[in-house]
């Protein structure tokens, strides 16, 4: 590095959709377009790996991209769940 260049955050895509799938050890969760998570073995059960994994999805939009979004869930035949990111009304 250069000097006086500053370090700027490296670029994350906006998410569009995220999956949740049991995996042993727990839980993990895959956005598109930013990446993958590991299993974490607090999470016990689908809601709670919905509900992080939404979280994490809403933190990602609102910090890097300062859009509120909303996540829409569908089961998947695995036991898994799909969800779709769509931008939310501000409250």
């Amino acid at each position: 590095m250069g000097r006086g260049k500053k370090q700027q955050r490296p670029a994350i895509g906006m998410p569009e959709r995220v999956l949740v799938l049991p995996v042993a050890g727990g839980w993990a969760q895959s956005i598109a377009g930013v990446g993958c998570g590991r299993p974490n073995p607090a999470v016990v059960d689908a809601d709670q790996a919905k509900a992080t994994a939404t979280a994490t999805v809403t933190a990602i939009a609102r910090e890097y991209h300062g859009l509120t979004v909303e996540v829409d869930w569908e089961p998947l035949p695995d036991g898994g769940w799909a969800g779709r990111v769509r931008e939310g009304v501000a409250r």
